[in-house]
């Protein structure tokens, strides 16, 4: 390894255990074109291959996976194992620089809980793309589904077009370099050789990508707020959205990528030799055509100094359940264990007590440490240092 530390082996590291100390997680980082410095996300999870956060223990350091799959009673809890399998929700850190791919999941649902926004890039009103927007419900009723798609394969002719005939002018040079079809585009149209036909197809795709838009729900956020996204829902994160999303692993069906070139993901009547996966065009007529309302966390305690609410997400059947904890400052609670908890704050300062130890919580950011607390440690107190909100992942049982 890079690092000094060693890797340490499962068997000795939940010997560890025994001594009632909590882990800490170092994240997986998953490279993406579309995150910040070149990484997209950061997975906390024991996922069977390379993609395990690793846990860090003193100076040693162990593969997740290997940890709950070497004992997953004493990690996971014997409950969550009878009922559930070894199975170990993954919590994601996002970062998105641009918006990312529309998309929805048929057979998982997720939660984003938005910790920051990057104004520089986000502007004056951070937006997402959560379901359909209601111009479009009203505009083709039941038949929405089927018109969006139509304008897909028609945003994806457009969008061929323009790339074709900026490679076919000398302009790959463009192409390559601003990473965006349109932008290497509108440059072209300023500075380049046929600018005037390279307008003209550059105006054909800008049209198809407002007719697109259009069936988008571009719902404003803020920091703080909680978006759950029911399986079939079409949605996509906007650019400097920052948020944690904690899920059950799911496949994804993709739906369109945007201006973004090299092209990742190609249209079906337009493969390309570079791009990692067709899109999902066909299976379109599987979301949820509904218009999405808000939902709101369920309040399950309040005090002068906690409150305690259930994060919505309509996931506890499938093992997961997300609290959002807001202690004030010089707080405690204490909690009984029958699951592991990962825990991380997304604004203040606080620490687990354990035995009489004290643990602080890392701070949800990119990259950084999350807090992992083994089923078989049984309780702890969380401390509050100073006002704060912690966001607390674990499998109801």
């Amino acid at each position: 390894m890079k690092s000094d530390q060693k890797t340490a082996s499962a068997e000795k590291t939940l010997k560890l255990l025994c001594y009632s100390k909590p882990f800490y997680i170092k994240p997986y980082k998953e490279p993406k074109i579309w995150g910040v410095g070149g990484i997209g996300e950061y997975w906390y999870g024991a996922e069977d291959t390379n993609k395990s956060s690793m846990t860090v223990f003193g100076n040693d350091t162990c593969p997740l996976r290997e940890i709950v799959s070497y004992n997953p009673e004493s990690f996971l809890g014997e409950k969550v194992v009878a009922r559930f399998g070894k199975q170990l929700p993954l919590v994601k850190i996002l970062t998105p620089k641009s918006r990312l791919s529309v998309q929805f999941h048929d057979s998982k649902n997720e939660l984003w809980i938005i910790t920051e926004i990057d104004r520089s890039v986000a502007g004056e009103r951070p937006w997402i793309i959560i379901g359909f927007s209601q111009e479009s419900a009203n505009l083709y009723g039941k038949n929405v589904i089927k018109h969006y798609k139509k304008s897909l394969l028609a945003y994806g002719e457009a969008l061929n077009n323009l790339i074709n005939f900026m490679i076919n002018c000398g302009n790959r040079d463009l192409l390559d370099t601003k990473k965006d079809v349109m932008s290497a585009a509108i440059e072209a149209v300023q500075s380049r050789p046929g600018s005037k036909e390279t307008a003209k197809t550059l105006k054909k795709l800008k049209v198809a990508r407002k007719n697109l838009d259009m069936f988008y729900n571009m719902h404003s956020v803020e920091i703080g707020d909680v978006v759950p996204i029911p399986c079939r829902t079409l949605h996509a994160l906007g650019p400097g959205i920052q948020v944690i999303e904690p899920q059950i692993s799911g496949s994804t069906q993709s739906l369109e990528d945007g201006a973004t070139y090299p092209v990742r993901y190609a249209f079906p009547a337009y493969p390309r030799k570079e791009t990692e996966r067709i899109l999902d065009i066909d299976r379109a007529g599987e979301m949820n055509p509904n218009v999405m309302r808000k939902v709101f966390p369920e309040l399950i305690q309040k005090t002068d100094q906690v409150v305690i609410e259930r994060l919505p997400g309509g996931f506890e059947d499938r093992g997961l359940e997300v609290l959002r904890l807001r202690l004030e400052k010089g707080a405690e609670l204490q909690q009984t264990l029958t699951s592991f908890h990962y825990l991380a704050v997304t604004h203040g300062l606080a620490s687990v007590v354990i035995n009489d130890e004290k643990y602080e919580i890392p701070r949800a950011l990119p990259g950084g440490n999350m807090l992992l607390v083994p089923a078989l440690i049984g309780s702890y107190t969380i401390v509050a240092i100073e006002n704060t909100q912690i966001i607390d992942t674990y499998t109801p049982v």
